[in-house]
Parts: structure tokens; C-alpha cells; sequence
């Protein structure tokens, strides 16, 4: 049985997750199938469609994460650091945190951590969870594509997704979205200028909104215009207390930066799996 399903998810692999996606035309193609939004949002709120984002992965830590292969988990590694695989659960399909009955429930095998993270300067803050079994895709659990190319996405906006807090009080019940602007990194470091930040971070603010504390290691999206697919850019590192209500913007992990880490990761653990990219 274990065989089959392990045949299984390299055969949906190779297939590309032919999944219904409601973007049809692009310009440029996709090593697999990723990225796709579920229609139905709520016009003028904030509030997520149930399985809208089908990439969505809440841990057990309290953190958010993104499925980037049918085993493996990006996320933070402040969101994993002293802890051991089986003190951790991640849940895919989820839209309540608190009540949730379509959620499906991983267990974890393997960390990961990046062998460099500085948890004192916030450095290299991005780790992989391999699950134990490969998670189920369907039209509601699905990978993100990943950007690989390191380009300047300064004034641009995106989108970042977590079941983080509104106020800096108390954990939304619900999954929540919010359209942030890219910052350009020397503007950044005013506003952090006691914490030694590089390329490997993007820095995003918008008036009165923000990443907050639960949304910890959860992805920051672009929609891309040549392949029309929601492709993760960054996953939330760190921020002010006071979230949405300070003009310092939230620094997060970059993740064309760390491509290469993470094929390699990827390899290590799992070699039959691999990420979505843009072709």
C-alpha cells in the first residue's frame, strides 16, 4: 500500500496536478501544476473563501506554512527551533482554526533548518517540514509555484495569508488575507538599522496592515503575469509588536535567495519530489 501511494504522488507529480484553474492564459509554462486560487472571494473583505488559497498549511506550533511538494512544508525556522518532528502536526485544507472538519492532519518525519540560521540577527530564517505520508492534492490542497528568479519586485504589491491576529491580541478564527507593498531594502534598514539584514530578506508595509504574530512562517504570494499563477516570493520572518499601526515594514525571508537550498533540501529527503517553477 505504501508503495502504490508513493507511485501515486510521482505519477501526479509528473502529471502536473491537473487540477481546474481559474487563470487559463499565460505566457510562459510550469514544471507542475501550482499556484491556483479557488473562486469566490468575498468582495470588500478580508476574510478567505474556504480552500481559496490551497496552499495554506497551519502547524501545530502556531505558525503558518505553504505546500511545496506533495512532502514537504516551507515555513520558518524560528516556527521549528527546539523542537523535534514529532512534536509537530501541520493541517492542510483548513480555513477555521478552530473548527475545521474537511482539515487534514501530517505528521512530520524530518526537519529541516537552515544550518546558518541566526536566531539572534534573524538570519536564514527558513526550514522544510518532510511529512511522514504525501499529502492528498486535490482542487482544495495544492502546491504553491516558487519564484526562482532573483528579480526586483520593489513597489509591487502582494499577498500575504495567516490566521495571525488583526490586533496583536487574539487568533482570528478564520483565514485572513492583505495586499502588502515590496519596500526597497536600503528604505527598510532605516527602520531596522540595529538588525543586520542582506538580500535574502524582502521588506513589505502597507498603511495599517501587516503580517502579525500567527502568520509566522506563512507565504508571501505575487501573482505572476506571465504565468498568471499565485508564486511564493518570501514567508514571514519578523515585524513590530504593534502589527499594522507602526510605518516599520515586516521583514521576511526571500525566497529566490534560497531556492537552491531548498532543491537541495528537497533531494536529501525526498529525491522523487520536486518544486513547481516557472519554464
Amino acid at each position: 500500500m505504501k508503495l502504490f501511494l508513493v507511485f501515486a504522488a510521482i505519477v501526479g507529480l509528473s502529471l502536473g496536478y491537473n487540477y481546474k484553474d481559474i487563470h487559463e492564459k499565460r505566457s510562459r509554462d510550469l514544471s507542475c501544476n501550482c499556484g491556483w486560487r479557488n473562486s469566490g472571494r468575498i468582495v470588500g473583505g478580508k476574510e478567505t473563501r474556504k480552500n481559496e488559497y490551497p496552499w495554506m498549511v497551519s502547524l501545530s506550533t502556531g505558525c503558518g506554512g505553504s505546500i511545496i511538494s506533495p512532502w514537504h512544508i516551507l515555513t520558518a525556522a524560528h516556527c521549528t527551533a527546539g523542537s523535534s518532528p514529532e512534536k509537530i502536526t501541520v493541517s492542510v485544507g483548513r480555513h477555521s482554526m478552530h473548527e475545521d472538519k474537511h482539515a487534514v492532519q501530517y505528521k512530520i518525519s524530518k526537519i529541516i533548518e537552515h544550518e546558518s540560521y541566526d536566531d539572534k540577527q534573524i538570519l536564514n530564517d527558513i526550514a522544510i517540514l518532510v511529512t511522514s505520508t504525501p499529502i492528498s492534492f486535490n482542487q482544495e490542497v495544492g502546491p504553491v509555484c516558487l519564484w526562482k528568479e532573483k528579480s526586483n519586485l520593489d513597489g509591487e504589491y502582494i499577498k500575504v495569508m495567516g490566521w495571525g491576529t488583526t490586533k496583536g491580541t487574539a487568533e482570528e478564527n478564520f483565514l485572513r488575507e492583505v495586499d502588502l507593498k515590496v519596500i526597497p531594502l536600503d528604505k527598510c534598514k532605516q527602520s531596522w538599522s540595529n538588525i543586520d539584514m542582506s538580500g535574502s530578506q524582502l521588506c513589505a508595509h502597507e498603511d495599517r496592515k501587516d503580517s502579525c504574530n500567527g502568520d509566522s512562517g506563512g507565504p508571501l504570494v505575487y501573482l505572476d503575469q506571465e504565468t498568471n499563477r499565485y508564486t511564493q516570493v518570501a514567508l514571514v520572518s519578523y515585524g513590530v509588536s504593534d502589527c499594522g499601526n507602526s510605518p516599520s515594514p515586516s521583514v521576511n525571508t526571500h525566497v529566490p535567495h534560497y531556492y537552491e537550498w531548498i532543491s537541495n533540501a528537497i533531494a536529501s529527503s525526498k529525491p522523487e519530489a520536486k518544486t513547481c517553477i516557472k519554464i
